[in-house]
């Protein structure tokens, strides 16, 4: 009798042990195998599954490596993780002190992440190191937001960011006039500078017509300019008689020379630049026709090139994006930022970098115009319209989309009336 009292007491305190267990195991553990990150609009697959602790959430350095395509160096007598820019040879951290007690340490271009008090700090699970994501993709200038509804960790290259459509300087006038601000928006819920126009030469924008069906969005982003010179031209005059017509040439000369389609290069500028009107952060002068550098936050004037040729482009402290040194220039930097989204082969023979983002997205990435939604610009579509951009994608209305239909099918349009 007592040996039978005694089992089932054993095979109760193992219940008991494994409902405590269970009680006393923090939530989240459960809810790991949920947690998803992703770069850009793209889903990232991890062989270690993140984990959230003390609120924050741990990922394998391998991610910022393999998929943020940054140089990863450990050195494991010191234990520390390097990470260095893209196309910058491996920094050595400043101080070459004995790591502190406080465990792993982390350092950006040869600079120190400190951990806050209170923040979890970065240990090794199963051979790999766990680092706080949310401080390590700030301390390389990204973006990061947290959908607890889905349990998502949504990461904004500077890339992305970078090249957002220009936003309208006016957007806040509304605060000191009392009156909300007459601003259209395109595909993207970007802002499109103010039209002035006459009635008689109606600009065309983003909303002018219903999506087209009969649209090939199966373009590729390499290959030969199917529109000519006199189609851009007149598409041009048509929205403003002011651009700077001498842009057609530059466009279709320079993307023949790396192999990219001039002609829907030239559209995506016109997107991006509001038919060369601005009215945003970005000037005229700057001969920066797709936004690039201009996160938002003005320059420094000490901003790294990442091989760019000096000589040929500069940033400037107060000014917002790269500035170029000439039209052609400015365009050439376009057609390369599109050359290493669209292939993975080096620059063409004889050519020198100027676009200094060159190194930032995964080469080759991106073959067609469509996949260019949620990485050349974030999200990449209207969030009022739709949940993710998978749902935007099957509706044929992303970042990509909108270059070909609202802009590139328009030319096609007047080639034939």
């Amino acid at each position: 009798m007592f040996r039978v009292c005694s089992k089932a007491w054993q095979i109760m305190a193992i219940f008991l042990i494994l409902a405590v267990f269970i009680l006393v195991t923090p939530s989240t553990l459960i809810a790991e195998q949920a947690i998803t990150i992703h770069i850009d609009g793209q889903t990232i697959k991890s062989d270690v599954a993140p984990l959230i602790i003390k609120n924050r959430t741990m990922v394998p350095l391998r991610v910022i490596s393999e998929e943020l395509g940054y140089q990863v160096t450990w050195q494991n007598k010191e234990r520390r993780a390097l990470i260095n820019t893209p196309g910058v040879d491996s920094i050595l951290p400043r101080s070459a002190s004995p790591l502190t007690p406080r465990g792993i340490g982390i350092f950006i271009d040869g600079k120190e992440i400190k951990i806050e008090p209170g923040e979890p700090l970065p240990f090794i699970l199963d051979s790999r190191t766990m680092v706080p994501f949310r401080v390590i993709a700030e301390g390389l200038g990204m973006k990061v937001d947290w959908d607890g509804e889905n349990r998502q960790v949504i990461i904004t290259t500077p890339s992305a960011i970078d090249n957002n459509p220009i936003m309208d300087k006016h957007a806040d006038s509304s605060k000191n006039s009392g009156e909300e601000p007459i601003v259209a928006k395109d595909a993207n819920n970007a802002t499109i500078p103010p039209q002035t126009l006459p009635a008689d030469n109606e600009p065309l924008t983003d909303k002018d017509v219903p999506q087209v069906s009969n649209i090939d969005y199966q373009q590729t982003i390499m290959g030969e300019a199917k529109m000519g010179r006199e189609q851009l031209l007149a598409i041009m005059q048509k929205n403003n008689p002011a651009a700077p017509l001498e842009l057609v040439d530059l466009y279709l000369e320079i993307g023949r020379q790396y192999g990219i389609k001039g002609d829907i290069a030239f559209c995506q500028a016109a997107k991006e630049t509001g038919w060369w009107k601005y009215g945003g952060l970005v000037q005229p002068y700057q001969n920066n026709y797709c936004g690039l550098g201009a996160t938002g936050a003005a320059a420094t004037g000490e901003e790294d090139l990442l091989g760019a040729d000096p000589t040929k482009i500069r940033y400037e402290a107060g000014v917002h994006g790269a500035i170029f040194a000439s039209p052609a220039i400015g365009v050439e930097a376009q057609i390369q930022h599109l050359y290493a989204y669209a292939c993975k082969e080096p620059l063409p023979p004889g050519k020198v970098l100027v676009d200094p983002r060159f190194v930032k997205p995964t080469r080759g990435i991106a073959p067609l115009w469509i996949d260019l939604g949620g990485r050349w610009a974030f999200p990449g579509y209207d969030r009022k319209k739709y949940e993710s951009i998978d749902e935007a994608v099957a509706n044929c209305d992303t970042y990509g989309h909108s270059i070909l239909r609202d802009y590139y099918q328009k030319v096609l349009d007047l080639k034939t009336d």
